[in-house]
């Protein structure tokens, strides 16, 4: 689950400072007035941040399991 845990905390960061790139490269093309770098950002930046939100997503679901498999277990059992 470590292994899981960290393809989400690396995925997360990796959308989370994408996103932030994009938007901010989106709002300074706008105000520059330069479409080629909003292509650029389409083209380049987008695909690969769709691609870490879907792993970041799988990550979360499958680390949601191991939340319920702890609350399902006696305390006795988690402690071996």
């Amino acid at each position: 689950m470590k292994l899981i845990q960290s393809i989400f905390v690396l995925t997360l960061a990796a959308l989370l400072l994408g996103g932030v790139v994009f938007v901010a490269g989106q709002a300074i093309a706008l105000m520059v007035g330069n479409s080629e770098w909003l292509t650029f950002l389409n083209d380049f930046l987008k695909d690969p941040m769709c691609i870490a939100a879907s792993i970041c997503a799988i990550a979360g679901f499958l680390l949601s399991y191991k939340r319920h498999q702890e609350q399902g277990q006696p305390e006795e059992a988690r402690t071996r």
